[in-house]
């Protein structure tokens, strides 16, 4: 018994299951008029898809494909290859409604996950995405949530990709509540094929190998086959340079309406103009830490040479004038990674083998290797850099009798010294990661009563990690690096008696270059860390005809599985706050590093599920009643249930609608529950800010419904510190013109909680699919989408909290302040710890159109088709409680990133073996922060442009079985990087061109060759 496979290769025009645009949401559908569906691919080979039992994602019931009232987009092999890309991840993102996640752009500086390509279904997450490979669940390829990095699939061994979206967890459980990606692997190739492709992008950087091989064959007269593949891809690292000018331009969003540097001439920088259309300009954004170094902020050292504001003032402005960051500064942006480098090596083999007609088995094996590396500038040491397990501590000024004080320093000097220093004789910053996983699937599929079909199937996932930090600096060893005295013998030792002990080498930070090696090395500290992830799962099934109607045949599918996920992180020892390797959170080495390593955790959980589906017809060939029910039992929550209910309804030949309903529920990943504190900067404003010692001198806070909030109960709650009354009560700290003076940012870590429960999500989608018999092979598909998700699990951002804290009458006897820390000598929040709750609704809305359509041209050769994607959403909204008991709806949508409408347009010609094909797509623009500067019309409104991008693609095949081709292309046809969104934004960057609305590569060209025997 030869498994029903159903295939879907070529053009869009082969693809049966047509694409629903948006978010990857797509319904099945039949051919007009046939059984079987002949198209040309353009590899002079004829495809057939047989229109009659199949399964396909979102079911495990066999059914025709008019029957489905699955919404599924699927992407074939063909339509992989004229995307023009090597990774999965930035292939599925072309389709509307399916966004990127965790990307090499995006996680530049992520300490955990960078490097990865994972992608989010309808902008509601990564970890509400399921990804499963032949419709079985894979292991994670992340220690701090369940996600799939699609760089871990073999391209090449992906025969078609499907996505449902929403509401799929009765049908695969939990994670499932956005929807599911399926990776189908090629299962029937026989013969060899060898296929390399090489790109290069016309900027600096980029350029890419890609090298495929493949071979399969029968054997045991036709009752066995294998297939095994290999894949290597190695891409450069795209750094900024002057090549993407845009990428090292020092900029920032600032507006003359809310406070200016006050140096003359800013005002008179390009786009300042206080009366310009948008209100807004860029001004210089460069760094006070110099690799010269900037002391006291009146002298500095700078392209060679000495500067102060006595004697050797700059010639560029008037006398007296101090270091002036915006113009004296230094530009960290060159050399930074836009794009990390990635070596890739896939490799993968399936088997089966045909028992009896009756009985199959099979196994598939799957070993995944990436390195990958990102480059983050150098490191700097500032006095004002704290460290310990609360940041009790600071590196301190340079005491005034310091020897290495040179004399231009001196000339300024009225005390100590502070400094801003930029350690590039360490070396640049680099996450360096090599990630291995292994995959197996191995099933049995039979059939009884010949009315029936059983599966059993067993996975064994395993994914590693190893990760190197370089190049980062250990605060305390600084500290005692920058306290010297003279050794007796005309030079300098370190002061500290136990710090030479342990091999403290003095340090020179005056001017370039002064740092030496055996200095550098001392201070130097290289991060290392480690993650595991394994998956077990179990399972089994039966499907077929329960009985029969005068409709037609009840179908049905029941089963159970059990899966089992564990997690070892050993975190940094040095900085984890657990404890590190040592175990003993109250050493000296906690919290001592530049590095924001994460802590040490192991944890597991298990789950056994049942699951049923029903098909029942009503009307023969007319309309169906669909439902499904999922039931988990997990040893972390408890007991979740998930269902959905649909139909399919044809009242005429022409017209199909369908609609489900479904309740999808989502348990806690295993770092949403058991995750310790994991390091994070959050940026803070502190409710406390300007308070004066009579109660005075505080604003509204800055928290979601900090308009609510009572200022008489902040100011009481803040001059009840004594933190903060420590601060006033210090001279050297308390500036009465000024008030209470808080920081910027604090330590933010992020933490699991072991009483967090499941997310339930009801998603509801109605839609028609219409293939006019006047129009011979056109499809327009229309469909709505409402997934609401309730208790989502999430956790209360810094700002809110710390205001939730201050403004509560319950002062300090609440839940919001029981995980604030602050300083008790000088007041300021040190750390905010964000435990993962059960907090927030969330709602996603919108329609999705498509439009297909195959035709030619009278008098021209060949054929034509056009496929159109569309998504246009309408409701995009998070509400929660605020300040004051305060129920409040906030929404992205219409923000950067997040904008009302993606398309992507197709048109292909194929002619015998030539192929062509144009794409073009678009993502929506938006502005930067729609709750704060909602209007032009005020100060901080920054806006942009949808982006559109545009690539083409050829191919030519010849040869007896479509035995040689030649393919090229170009992406990003018209180099468009996108729009420049710096820092000082809430969607910025100081790597100014890495939003979703950029392409960081630019126009790039590419060639290929195929060989196939």
């Amino acid at each position: 018994m030869k498994p029903l496979k159903f295939k879907l290769l070529g053009a869009a025009s082969s693809i049966i299951l047509t694409t629903l645009a948006a978010n990857g949401v797509a319904v099945a559908q039949s051919a007009p008029d046939d059984s079987v569906i002949t198209t040309n691919t353009g590899e002079n080979t004829e495809r057939t898809l047989e229109q009659d039992k199949i399964v396909v994602t979102g079911t495990r019931i066999q059914r025709t494909n008019a029957q489905s009232s699955i919404p599924l987009q699927t992407l074939g092999a063909a339509d992989l290859e004229e995307i023009g890309t090597t990774d999965l991840a930035e292939a599925l993102t072309q389709i509307p409604g399916v966004s990127e996640s965790v990307s090499p752009t995006n996680s530049n500086f992520f300490i955990q996950t960078s490097g990865l390509s994972t992608i989010n279904l309808r902008r509601l997450g990564d970890d509400r995405t399921l990804v499963l490979i032949n419709g079985k669940r894979a292991v994670s390829n992340s220690g701090n949530a369940d996600r799939v990095s699609l760089s871990t699939l073999p391209i090449g061994f992906v025969e078609r990709t499907e996505v449902t979206t929403g509401g799929a967890s009765a049908i695969y459980g939990s994670d499932a509540i956005a929807g599911v990606a399926n990776f189908i692997l090629e299962d029937d190739f026989n013969g060899f094929e060898f296929d390399a492709r090489y790109g290069s992008p016309e900027a600096s950087g980029g350029q890419e190998l890609r090298l495929n091989g493949r071979v399969g064959q029968n054997f045991a007269d036709d009752k066995g086959y294998f297939l095994f593949a290999l894949s290597y891809r190695d891409e450069e690292m795209i750094r900024a340079d002057e090549s993407r000018p845009e990428s090292i331009l020092a900029v920032e969003f600032d507006d003359p309406a809310v406070g200016r540097d006050s140096w003359t001439g800013e005002i008179n920088l390009p786009g300042c103009d206080p009366n310009n259309d948008n209100r807004h300009c860029f001004v210089p954004s460069l760094s006070s830490s110099t690799p010269g170094g900037s002391f006291e902020g009146d002298a500095w050292f700078v392209d060679g040479r000495w500067f102060n504001d006595q004697s050797l003032g700059p010639n560029n402005r008037p006398a007296g004038e101090d270091f002036f960051t915006d113009f004296d500064g230094y530009n960290f942006r060159p050399g930074r990674t836009l794009n990390g480098s990635r070596e890739l090596f896939n490799a993968a083999l399936t088997s089966s083998y045909e028992f009896s007609p009756e009985l199959e088995g099979s196994v598939t094996v799957m070993y995944s290797e990436i390195d990958s590396v990102t480059a983050n500038g150098f490191e700097t040491l500032n006095g004002s850099d704290s460290f310990g397990l609360f940041n009790e501590s600071t590196i301190g000024n340079i005491a005034s009798d310091h020897p290495f004080i040179p004399p231009e320093v001196e000339e300024t000097r009225s005390g100590s010294v502070s400094f801003n220093r930029r350690l590039v004789e360490l070396g640049e910053q680099q996450r360096q990661n090599n990630r291995r996983t292994l995959r197996t699937i191995a099933d049995l599929k039979g059939q009884f009563n010949e009315n029936f079909d059983w599966e059993l199937y067993a996975t064994y996932g395993k994914f590693e990690q190893h990760q190197y930090n370089p190049n980062e600096y250990n605060h305390l060893n600084a500290q005692r690096a920058l306290d010297i005295e003279s050794d007796g013998n005309g030079g300098f030792q370190c002061a500290d008696e136990a710090a030479r002990a342990d091999g403290c080498v003095p340090i020179n930070i005056f001017g370039e270059g002064t740092i030496t090696a055996a200095a550098a090395s001392y201070i130097r500290y290289n991060g290392y860390a480690t993650q595991e992830r394994i998956q077990y799962t179990a399972g089994g099934f039966v499907s077929g005809d329960l009985f029969e109607i005068p409709a037609g045949d009840v179908k049905f599918a029941a089963g159970a599985e059990f899966r089992r996920e564990e997690q070892d992180t050993v975190g940094d020892p040095d900085g984890d706050q657990v404890g590190g390797l040592d175990g003993d959170p109250t050493t000296d080495d906690i919290n001592v590093t530049s590095l924001a390593v994460f802590p040490s955790v192991k944890s597991d959980y298990a789950v056994v599920e049942g699951f049923a589906e029903i098909d029942i017809p009503i009307l023969r060939d007319q309309l169906n009643l669909q439902g499904a029910a999922r039931v988990g039992d997990y040893n972390t929550i408890g007991t979740i249930f998930s269902y959905n209910v649909g139909a399919v309804w044809t009242p005429i030949e022409d017209l199909r609608l369908r609609t489900q309903y479904s309740r999808s529920q989502r348990a806690p990943s295993l770092t949403e529950l058991f995750s310790p504190p994991r390091q994070d900067a959050d940026s803070l404003a502190d409710p406390c800010e300007g308070l004066q010692p009579d109660g005075t001198g505080i604003d509204q806070p800055d928290g979601d419904g900090g308009e609510n909030a009572d200022l008489s109960i902040v100011s009481a709650n803040c001059l009840s510190e004594a933190g903060i009354q420590a601060y006033f009560a210090d001279p050297e700290l308390f500036d009465p013109a000024d008030g209470f003076d808080a920081p910027g940012s604090v330590n933010g870590p992020n933490s699991g909680n072991p009483n967090v429960k499941e997310e339930t999500a009801d998603t509801f989608t109605i839609g028609a699919v219409y293939q006019p018999s006047f129009i011979p092979n056109l499809t327009v598909i229309a469909d709505y989408y409402q997934i609401e998700i309730e208790d989502a699990i999430t956790s209360i951002s810094t700002q809110n909290t710390v205001d939730l804290c201050y403004s509560s009458s319950d002062f300090p006897n609440n839940r919001f302040c029981d995980v604030i820390t602050r300083n008790p000598v000088t007041g300021e929040v040190t750390e905010v710890i964000n435990f993962q709750e059960n907090l927030n609704e969330e709602k996603v809305a919108g329609i999705d159109v498509s439009a297909l359509y195959d035709f030619e041209i009278p008098s021209v050769p060949g054929d034509f088709n056009a496929d159109f994607r569309y998504t246009h959403y309408l409701d995009q909204e998070v509400t929660f409680t605020g300040i004051g008991g305060t129920q409040l709806t906030t929404t992205p949508l219409g923000e950067i990133g997040n904008g009302e409408d993606e398309w992507r347009l197709r048109l292909r010609y194929a002619l015998d073996g030539f192929v062509a094909s144009y794409t073009a797509t678009f993502i929506g623009g938006g502005v930067d922060d729609l709750l704060n500067d909602p209007s032009p019309d005020d100060d901080r409104f920054f806006e942009v442009d949808g982006q559109d991008f545009h690539r083409i693609f050829m191919s030519y095949t010849w040869g007896d079985n479509d035995q040689y081709r030649i393919y090229g292309g170009v992406n990003n046809l018209f180099d468009d990087l996108g729009p420049i969104v710096p820092t000082g934004l809430d969607n910025g960057s100081s790597l100014n061109i890495v939003t979703p609305l950029n392409d960081v590569v630019g126009r790039e060209f590419f060639v290929g060759t195929r060989i196939r025997f």
